[in-house]
């Protein structure tokens, strides 16, 4: 396989190998290419990066209790369409 061929496959798999959740044989694979190609080396650098960043999005902790049925509830009630029309599950009169 030329360069290229290795080049190609990491830029395949990089973001997995940025991220941590590149399997084993493949891992070893994309470590022993990057041990060679300077270009390889900057490219998952800058995935990790990126990575990293996206982890700092996260919230520092975990929302209050309730919290997503609050959201869904808001949501359905906002989805259920013009004034009068009965939010799901409510009983219906006859």
């Amino acid at each position: 396989m030329s360069g290229d061929a290795h080049c190609e496959k990491l830029r395949e798999v990089g973001a997995e190998l940025a991220l941590g959740v590149l399997p084993g044989r493949e891992r070893a694979e994309a470590v022993a290419h990057l041990d060679g190609c300077a270009d390889c080396r900057e490219y998952v650098r800058q995935l990790t990066g990126i990575g990293d960043r996206l982890i700092g999005l996260l919230p520092e902790s975990d929302p209050p209790p309730g919290f997503a049925t609050r959201v869904a509830r808001s949501l359905a009630e906002q989805t259920a369409g013009p004034e009068g029309a009965r939010p799901a599950g409510a009983a219906q009169g006859r």
